[in-house]
């Protein structure tokens, strides 16, 4: 009986410590079903690019949002932008910059998520403002004037909807989610913002 009642416990005990490495740990074995919409409007004035945004240009970001979603979205699109054929150097947004006529991307993500060990699901939405003057969000209730030219602007709205089956740990799938949005975005922007270098 008490061997049978040490098999038990240490059946139960190997069960938590595999469930809490679901939340600390970065594995999957899962098929994910991963689809983004997006829409993007771009304001321009003039028929050049502002020199800010010639090739080579620095660009500043921001993420706003809660939880590790938000966290590994900005590390996600870190990594998205700095391969933008026009932008040689990514920065986020510190407190020092802010309010300086600089390109500024900026993203604010809104997350419902269910996760489980073997299904998980989540829908991310993200309102994207870029401005090439760092003068970045407006209210989208208002038309764009751009008062200088040459001169740009955009905004948009992504959403992304993923359906994953299989073993897949917190970590993975917060990942997964961040990783697909900041790939979108980067090419949203690199086909409808930026300049193609010469």
């Amino acid at each position: 009986m008490n061997r049978q009642r040490t098999i038990w416990w240490l059946g139960a005990g190997i069960l938590l410590l595999f469930l809490l490495a679901l939340n600390f740990l970065s594995f999957q074995l899962a098929r994910s079903i991963t689809g983004t919409d997006y829409s993007v409007s771009t304001y321009r004035s003039g028929a050049d690019a502002p020199k800010n945004m010639a090739p080579g240009l620095t660009l500043y970001y921001r993420v706003n949002g809660e939880g590790q979603v938000a966290a590994e979205l900005e590390t996600a699109l870190h990594d998205e932008l700095a391969q933008l054929p026009s932008a040689a150097a990514v920065m986020p947004l510190s407190e020092s910059i802010q309010n300086q006529p600089a390109p500024l991307l900026q993203v604010d993500l809104a997350l419902d998520r269910l996760w489980t060990p073997v299904y998980a699901r989540a829908t991310l939405t993200a309102q994207i403002y870029f401005a090439y003057d760092g003068d970045a969000p407006w209210p989208l209730d208002e038309p764009i004037v751009l008062q200088e030219s040459p001169a740009v602007k955009a905004d948009g709205e992504f959403t992304l909807v993923d359906t994953t089956w299989g073993l897949i740990s917190k970590p993975a799938y917060t990942e997964h989610l961040a990783q697909a949005l900041a790939e979108a975005i980067a090419k949203a922007l690199d086909a409808d913002v930026f300049p193609t270098p010469e």
